[in-house]
């Protein structure tokens, strides 16, 4: 069982009050959505989830299992799909694939490699040697879902997953995202894609100040 709680969480920037106190709990086995309008602070939200940031007030405390995640323990356990992430531009899928995964331990063989394509709908023969630079921003976005699906993490946390997808590429978000949260993952995405919403669980709505 892993857990998020924000505890009387109020966040500020430059004096000016964010959203908060904020009182919530995500536990894993749910799709939660975290929705509001530009500004209200729906990336925020997620980069304290993932201890990137610490609140103005209150507090943020991941668990499983009853024990709180922490440094190493936190980061093996959560991935992260934002806007900010980004593959080099001169390496290959495989070669960013590679490189991210490597950062947790992770090694793919070929036979996984394909695997991953086919399940987030990337065909080789399109993206073959060619270097990420030369990618559609859909693609791109289709490479990220593969990295996170690769890494095995407990924790997702999603910044507009279906930014720049079409039909299809939503579909498989919210598809890959329904069977992590049935196989007892903790997602939570931040959107104000309305079927995201609806495709959620439960709902956090920030109305910003």
């Amino acid at each position: 069982m892993v857990t998020i709680r924000f505890e009387a969480v109020t966040q500020c920037f430059h004096g000016r009050t964010i959203f908060g106190p904020l009182q919530a709990e995500l536990a894993s086995g749910r799709v939660v959505a975290v929705t509001g309008q530009n500004g209200s602070g729906k990336s925020t939200l997620l980069k304290l989830a993932a201890h990137l940031l610490l609140p103005t007030a209150g507090s943020v405390v991941v668990t499983a299992d009853g024990r709180a995640l922490k440094g190493d323990s936190l980061r093996r356990r959560m991935a992260m799909v934002t806007p900010e992430l980004r593959f080099y531009p001169r390496l290959t899928a495989r070669e960013n694939m590679d490189f991210l995964l490597g950062l947790r331990g992770i090694t793919l063989d070929e036979i996984a490699y394909r695997a991953l394509l086919n399940r987030v709908e990337l065909r080789e023969q399109e993206i073959g040697t060619a270097f990420a630079g030369e990618f559609s921003t859909g693609m791109r976005q289709r490479l990220k879902l593969a990295v996170l699906l690769a890494s095995g993490a407990d924790i997702w946390l999603l910044d507009e997953p279906g930014a720049n997808l079409d039909m299809a590429g939503r579909k498989l978000i919210v598809r890959e995202a329904r069977q992590a949260a049935d196989e007892g993952r903790l997602v939570c995405w931040a959107t104000n894609d309305e079927r995201e919403e609806a495709a959620a669980d439960a709902a956090i709505h920030l109305a910003g100040h």
